[in-house]
């Protein structure tokens, strides 16, 4: 159903119309809620009512605007530019945060996904190399040199494809450096 489809369209239970109406309601994604208004459409007859999915997904949107306005959360450009500058694939820094899946990470990149307030946290706290460090060594993510860090960051531009290869490449040498050391 389209937003267009169901306005004045006849409905075929008790004959009457549909007319587009507003309700407020609270939308709770990761653990926080925002109050928004969604749209909908009711038969002016018998009452029945109709949620579009476009309806559905413009409410969802304008609640995960206002929680991360209300709550100060890092945008997804943000979030990308933080992993790029740090030097990491999406894969990596999902393995960094605790072995989030790393397509919620590529989910938050995009605006798919809302990371909750901790994950935030966490993430500002990767700003700081030592934090960085700390928890990439326990997560067991080699880090790049800083002159790996700007071959990462164009790869990522070119696509996930190309920062994985090059990913798998840097492990590579990062455990033949270790063994080599001992």
């Amino acid at each position: 159903m389209s937003l267009s489809s169901l306005e004045g369209s006849l409905h075929r239970g008790c004959g009457g119309r549909y007319a587009l109406h507003a309700e407020q309601v609270t939308i709770r994604l990761s653990g926080m809620g925002a109050e928004v208004t969604r749209e909908f459409f009711r038969c002016e007859k018998c009452a029945h009512e109709q949620r579009t999915i476009e309806q559905r997904d413009a409410a969802e949107k304008q609640a995960t605007e206002l929680i991360r306005a209300e709550y100060g959360l890092l945008t997804p450009k943000e979030i990308r530019q933080l992993r790029e500058s740090i030097g990491l694939t999406s894969a990596q820094l999902a393995d960094v945060c605790y072995g989030t899946p790393k397509g919620i990470v590529a989910g938050w990149e995009k605006g798919r996904y809302l990371q909750n307030r901790n994950a935030d946290a966490l993430l500002r706290s990767l700003k700081d190399p030592e934090t960085l460090e700390f928890r990439a060594g326990r997560a067991g993510v080699v880090m790049p040199t800083s002159g790996d860090a700007v071959v990462f960051a164009a790869a990522s531009d070119e696509g996930e494809s190309a920062v994985a290869a090059a990913d798998e490449d840097e492990r590579a040498v990062g455990v033949a450096t270790t063994a080599h050391a001992d």
